[in-house]
């Protein structure tokens, strides 16, 4: 028995339609479901944190309709990986069946989920949770979607497993990608204006550096400049007491940053206070501020 019957292998079935015009369009198509395969199953192996260059070899291909049989180079990954590997990439597949069109990074979330509880399934003994990067998922659903543009309404890809039982997983070709990977998980911007009781944690004797602040409202730590300057020279020039426990109401505007899916938590950037409208004497005691 030589070493491709030993491996766990993939074929992808193309069948295409007798006579067809641009028959070039076939063989790119397989070309780039071939890569884009590749690449899903590199992005789901780092994903349960197995280092791996994972690289596919042809072992044979089929008449009729194209047949290739592809499997990963030897050596590379334990066998028993491979297989779960490729189990998992065909719930992407599955999820992609009642879809005709992907384009936001929520959507490519919902789908890195589906694939991260499919790994979780495969790969029991993992100790960490899977872990998918939306953004490289996009580029290998982008690369799919390329593909399935070459496939004509009358023809058919399927993935299957060598030697499985059914009939495989028979791709939605009339599914498009239409986001754009470099775009929806760059985050985004937002300038708020709002009123907000501050607690001054440092405060700025001299000149124009940044204040030390925690929001009563969200209870979030920020550095913000005063551009109030009537109010802020009657401070440093001791017109103004504030105390340790006093708060301070005042308006406040900021850009609040929302990093893409999954990337953590919106961030405040460009903190100012515009303006001062009152002073709260004494009206709580320190260890209530959470200090």
């Amino acid at each position: 028995m030589t070493d491709s019957e030993l491996a766990p292998e993939v074929s992808i079935k193309y069948s295409f339609i007798k006579n067809r015009q641009n028959p070039a369009q076939v063989f790119e198509a397989m070309a780039l479901y071939i890569n884009a395969y590749r690449d899903l199953t590199q992005l789901l192996a780092i994903a349960v944190g197995v280092e791996v260059n994972f690289e596919l070899k042809l072992n044979d291909i089929e008449k009729s309709s194209l047949l290739s049989k592809i499997s990963a180079v030897r050596n590379t990954i334990g066998d028993a990986i491979e297989e779960n590997l490729y189990k998992s990439g065909e719930r992407l597949f599955k999820e992609l069946i009642p879809e005709t069109e992907t384009k936001t990074a929520e959507q490519v979330d919902c789908l890195a989920k589906a694939l991260e509880h499919e790994l979780s399934e495969n790969f029991l003994t993992q100790l960490l949770p899977p872990c998918i990067d939306r953004e490289k998922l996009a580029y290998v659903l982008e690369a799919f979607s390329m593909a399935n543009q070459k496939v004509l309404e009358e023809e058919s890809i399927i993935f299957l497993q060598t030697d499985a039982e059914g009939d495989g997983c028979r791709l939605n070709t009339s599914w498009r990608f239409t986001g754009d990977p470099k775009t929806i998980f760059s985050g985004r911007t937002e300038s708020r204006r709002h009123a907000d009781r501050l607690i001054i944690t440092v405060a700025v004797y001299v000149g124009k550096s940044l204040w030390s602040f925690q929001s009563l409202s969200s209870e979030k730590k920020f550095s913000a400049k005063i551009t109030d300057e009537l109010w802020l020279n009657k401070y440093q020039s001791g017109l103004i007491p504030i105390g340790p426990k006093d708060v301070i109401e005042a308006e406040i505007m900021y850009d609040l940053y929302t990093p893409p899916v999954g990337q953590g938590p919106s961030q405040m950037r460009n903190a100012r206070v515009v303006k001062v409208i009152d002073i709260h004497r004494n009206n709580a005691y320190q260890h209530e501020y959470g200090f």
